[in-house]
């Protein structure tokens, strides 16, 4: 035996096993983000409902493109993020097809540039109340990211339907 001595780090950890943990979390970190994005879930997404959900954010594009202002832009970006998350939630729910940018909406500008559906509003926010129901009764080790993703998108929608001027509060109900 030439050397048993150890050299340690910081804590009493050798650098190499310094480097095994951080390779670990790593690992960690990107199989959870991989899930995550992928929406390993078992509840039932709505093709129909995600296809509304994108196409009432492709109008709204497209009525900001045609009637831009000041905040344009920004609401631009916010909605393509919005859309890239709900084609994720297509891809993992198999839904196929293409939704198609629809006209603009040749009165956006009279109803303060929202172009929304509020009956698609209120179902795609039904939609995502329904999947935070259905991770909190079956929940996993996911189940809490995945429910913040969906209430951070709820938040949205909610926006979304203020500025709409869509009334009244849209609950989940039994049985849906």
């Amino acid at each position: 035996m030439a050397n048993s001595r150890r050299t340690t780090g910081r804590g009493g950890t050798s650098p190499r096993q310094r480097k095994i943990a951080g390779v670990a979390a790593i690992g960690v970190t990107l199989g959870v983000a991989f899930a995550v994005a992928t929406g390993t879930s078992q509840a039932g997404e709505s093709c129909e409902g995600l296809d509304t959900a994108v196409g009432n954010n492709l109008a709204f594009i497209a009525d900001q493109l045609v009637f831009p202002d000041a905040l344009s832009e920004a609401r631009i970006a916010n909605r393509q993020a919005v859309i890239d998350q709900l084609e994720q939630r297509r891809a993992a729910a198999g839904c196929t097809g293409e939704v198609e940018v629809p006209d603009a909406d040749p009165n956006a500008a009279l109803n303060g540039g929202a172009a929304e559906d509020c009956d698609g509003l209120d179902g795609a926010v039904r939609n995502n109340l329904a999947f935070i129901a259905g991770q909190r009764q079956n929940p996993d080790a996911l189940s809490e990211a995945r429910i913040a993703n969906r209430q951070a998108v709820i938040d949205l929608l909610e926006e979304r339907r203020t500025l709409a001027g869509c009334t009244g509060e849209v609950e989940l109900t039994p049985g849906s």
